[in-house]
């Protein structure tokens, strides 16, 4: 009692910048791989997180070079079956600051920069508890590393719907996607979560590695021009009607 006192006086004393630590479960959420020696081998990025808002919620507290780094191997585990394929960068930089939208990520292989703003966590964070916006901040944080690691054939202009989907899949396999977004509407090709969701459904009706080949196909170097009529052919998928199977089971 003497202790859960101490916490409560604590918690009051220094509530505008820190949290206690047992308002909210701070350890991701698990993810079971297939056992591979090879992947003890891969390269995690340096770190670097800073802060450039001038009201930082007290959640940020929480991302640090732990963190950063796990997501990072939880990403690239989630994107390659091979690790010799999987690009291994050599820095991340996390940085919060005053901006408009969500966040963004700029940069390449050899390094990635990931923005997020102070101001949707706020906005987020209103009428929702403390555990809710922790998990929203991981879950872009899984979105936007997943940008740093995954393949985009260098075409993000034309075909921005799937590489924003495939980050979403990320997101979503890690367990920070609320299944409320599942609606009926749109098309294969919206992008973000509805695109994230069809091929999520296209892995447990028969495809289940589709994530990682449907990555795969983005592959720059591979001399290939992707579009989803490449995908069908490639994967023997037909997505008007996947698209209508899925549709009728929401």
């Amino acid at each position: 009692m003497k202790a859960f006192r101490i916490c409560q006086i604590a918690c009051a004393l220094f509530m505008s910048a820190s949290l206690c630590a047992s308002e909210i479960n701070t350890q991701l959420k698990p993810l079971a791989f297939d056992a591979d020696i090879a992947w003890q081998r891969f390269r995690l990025p340096n770190v670097t997180i800073r802060n450039f808002s001038e009201s930082s919620p007290a959640i940020w507290q929480y991302v640090d070079i732990r963190l950063v780094s796990q997501i990072s191997y939880n990403v690239a585990r989630l994107l390659y079956k091979d690790m010799s394929v999987a690009p291994q960068l050599p820095e991340i930089e996390i940085i919060l600051e005053d901006m408009k939208g969500v966040a963004y990520k700029e940069g390449d292989f050899n390094g990635a920069k990931i923005h997020i703003s102070a101001q949707y966590l706020a906005k987020f964070a209103e009428g929702k508890s403390q555990q809710a916006l922790y998990d929203e901040l991981i879950g872009v944080l899984y979105h936007e590393i997943a940008h740093a690691y995954q393949f985009d054939d260098n075409n993000y202009k034309e075909i921005g719907p799937v590489i924003e989907g495939i980050a979403d899949v990320v997101r979503m396999k890690a367990g920070y996607v609320d299944p409320s977004f599942r609606n009926a509407g749109g098309n294969f090709d919206s992008g973000y979560k509805t695109t994230a969701f069809f091929i999520h459904w296209l892995e447990t009706t028969g495809h289940p590695h589709l994530l990682v080949d449907l990555n795969g196909q983005l592959d720059p170097n591979d001399d290939k021009q992707w579009s989803w009529e490449t995908f069908s052919e490639h994967s023997g998928i037909d997505l008007s009607l996947s698209w209508k199977a899925y549709q009728s089971e929401l």
